[in-house]
């Protein structure tokens, strides 16, 4: 096996049946709101790092999180996962990033009792799919910040946010997407070592790292 084989798990599998043909259908703000109210809405959001290793996130001043939060917004029909992630990043910092910079961190689907769209307290029911992405200093350097939907936007340092006496209090979703960025350095360490043949002891000590 090539030394340079793909990490699985950085990857999120796409299928498609058929020929599917992509439509640009637009909702209106009222439809919008009755699709939310029935069905589960798709998100693409974004942990994006630099070469320093430290981690974006934006502070939100519209539900459903008004708080820190992820960058990225909903995907849309025909989208793959990495489609999705590099326009809701251009979308929110201008940076350009091709899907296949894009890695696979974790998904879960959430309930809120709030939502930016009428009515508020409909609430929404989502998908979120978390994505990162290594950005150049050159692209930092040239970062255009969406104030939209954000007060203001930060770096951190990943395994800082998650330590249990950490002064910033991180939302359950959050602190489970960067326990997962923090954790996705051991796995790739571990796919390379497996990958190498790397002997039992390292294996076990890569294991032992990942879920302690």
């Amino acid at each position: 096996m090539a030394s340079d084989a793909p990490n699985p798990l950085c990857h999120l599998p796409h299928f498609v049946t058929g020929e599917y043909t992509r439509n640009k259908t637009f909702l209106n703000d009222e439809e919008y709101g009755r699709a939310l109210d029935c069905f589960v809405k798709g998100c693409a959001d974004l942990l994006l790092t630099d070469d320093r290793g430290m981690m974006l996130m934006g502070k939100r001043k519209v539900h459903p999180q008004p708080d820190w939060w992820v960058l990225g917004g909903r995907m849309k029909a025909g989208d793959t996962v990495e489609e999705a992630a590099g326009r809701n990043c251009l979308r929110e910092t201008g940076i350009d990033i091709a899907p296949d910079r894009w890695s696979f961190v974790c998904c879960q689907t959430m309930l809120w009792q709030f939502r930016k769209q009428a009515p508020e307290g409909n609430g929404t029911a989502d998908f979120g799919v978390i994505m990162t992405a290594q950005i150049t200093a050159e692209e930092r350097s040239t970062m255009n910040m969406c104030s939209e939907e954000y007060d203001e936007f930060g770096w951190f340092v990943p395994e800082d946010l998650i330590k249990p006496d950490a002064e910033l209090k991180l939302h359950p979703v959050l602190f489970r997407g960067v326990k997962e960025l923090v954790a996705k350095k051991t796995k790739d360490a571990l796919h390379l070592a497996v990958l190498k043949n790397a002997p039992d002891a390292e294996l076990a000590a890569l294991v032992r790292r990942l879920y302690r």
